[in-house]
């Protein structure tokens, strides 16, 4: 069916019994609509007893929350009214019994919820962290402040099999699955507060809060040494192209043909791989939603023309092909594996050096980030302004940049300082 406003006029009889449109009164409206702060609803129809129904829900204040609980409705009819509503659950829990409900049944219900509203990676990292860190320590157990804070205790003594700690990322993240998990039985009414909220994050007793996390990243000098032992063609352009457009690399891999435009000289990012409902890949909007078009770096697009070329020479070609893969995407993880076989043949011929060994993200993101930084402040450019067009080209908020980025700036200015004192 589908969600509606509700109407300002009613149905009645005139005095020859036809029927006929007036508008409400004010006491009407106001009595139907809590004052006017609750005026939309879905409609909808469910089978029971092999009968099929009609359900008309209670009234929402935002249209996209009466848009939200009718997917929830067409997810479980039957489990959405026995939660919702106090008349037709009735017929229903005749069928279900809802109140023997757990928490693992509450999280398949808030898990379908995530699959429907986020990326589906989301979800089922969530998923994960529940699984392999959550479910058993609530298994006979309700969520309560004491319990959370018990969970919290056990989180920072559970070990891996090899006998170490859950680094302190891992464990935050895994606190983030039950927060979302907690906020949502806040709103189903199961929770009276999130008590994952209360407790704090978790910290490292041997970090320095006021020290920096140091971003690795190449210079120009180190990613032309790099290259020279890149001996394919197909290698050459992929990495080429991560350093000087910083792309993710769910964002690289399903970059196809047609979203070059070797005639502007401008790329456009719209689409990344994520994890889809079966446990494999799918393609779907990129991060943040932001689509961009970005120009199309000089130092790569004869890489770039010399690529399609050889595609166009193949049969079947299609500009749906992907640029890094041609009819088949190129495997995330062979792309990390490849990186470092090149690491490896550049450790052996400059055993002498300390090589940085990179990952993707870090050999172009970070890389062509703060080469731009670099460069910009050379040319004599605002900080801001160089934040802002990182941001715009990388598809981050100027905030990310900033936090992520511009202590680089701070530390070369200060060496900058250091010199002048000299003077």
């Amino acid at each position: 069916m589908a969600v509606f406003p509700v109407k300002k006029y009613k149905t009645v009889k005139d005095e020859n019994s036809n029927k006929i449109q007036v508008q409400k009164t004010k006491e009407e409206w106001n009595k139907e609509t809590k004052n006017g702060t609750a005026t939309w609803y879905f409609v909808n129809r469910y089978k029971v007893h092999d009968k099929v129904k009609q359900y008309k829900s209670a009234l929402f204040s935002l249209k996209r929350d009466a848009e939200t609980d009718d997917a929830l409705f067409r997810l479980d009819p039957i489990k959405y009214i026995s939660e919702h509503s106090k008349r037709a659950k009735v017929d229903v829990c005749k069928i279900n019994n809802y109140s023997s409900k757990n928490l693992n049944d509450y999280f398949e219900d808030f898990f379908s919820y995530k699959l429907n509203f986020n990326r589906e990676s989301t979800a089922y990292d969530y998923k994960k962290s529940w699984d392999n860190h959550i479910s058993d320590f609530f298994v006979d157990k309700e969520i309560t402040l004491v319990t959370v804070q018990e969970w919290f205790e056990y989180m920072n003594i559970k070990q891996k099999v090899d006998g170490t700690f859950y680094s302190t990322r891992t464990k935050n993240k895994v606190l983030t699955a039950l927060r979302e998990f907690c906020a949502y039985l806040v709103k189903k009414g199961r929770l009276e507060m999130n008590f994952a909220e209360v407790v704090g994050n978790f910290e490292n007793p041997n970090e320095n809060k006021n020290e920096e996390k140091e971003i690795k990243f190449q210079t120009e000098e180190q990613f032309n040494e790099f290259m020279e032992v890149v001996d394919d063609e197909f290698w050459y352009s992929l990495f080429n192209f991560a350093f000087w457009h910083g792309p993710r690399i769910g964002e690289q891999r399903a970059l196809k043909i047609k979203n070059i435009n070797l005639d502007k000289d401008i790329i456009k990012f719209s689409q990344t791989f994520s994890k889809s409902k079966s446990g494999g890949e799918k393609i779907g909007p990129i991060k943040n939603g932001l689509v961009r078009e970005i120009a199309l770096a000089p130092q790569s697009k004869p890489y770039i023309e010399k690529l399609i070329a050889i595609y166009k020479r193949m049969d079947g070609y299609s500009d749906e092909w992907f640029l890094f893969g041609g009819p088949i995407n190129t495997n995330k993880n062979r792309i990390e594996r490849k990186l470092n076989v090149y690491y490896s043949k550049l450790k052996t011929i400059h055993s002498d050096k300390n090589i940085n060994q990179l990952s993707h993200h870090e050999f172009g993101r970070h890389s062509h980030a703060s080469h731009l930084l670099n460069k910009g402040i050379e040319n004599g450019m605002y900080l801001e302004e160089v934040l802002s067009m990182i941001a715009t080209r990388l598809g981050d908020t100027i905030e990310v940049i900033r936090r992520t980025y511009a202590h680089q700036y701070e530390h070369k200015n200060n060496d900058k300082i250091k010199d002048l004192l000299k003077l």
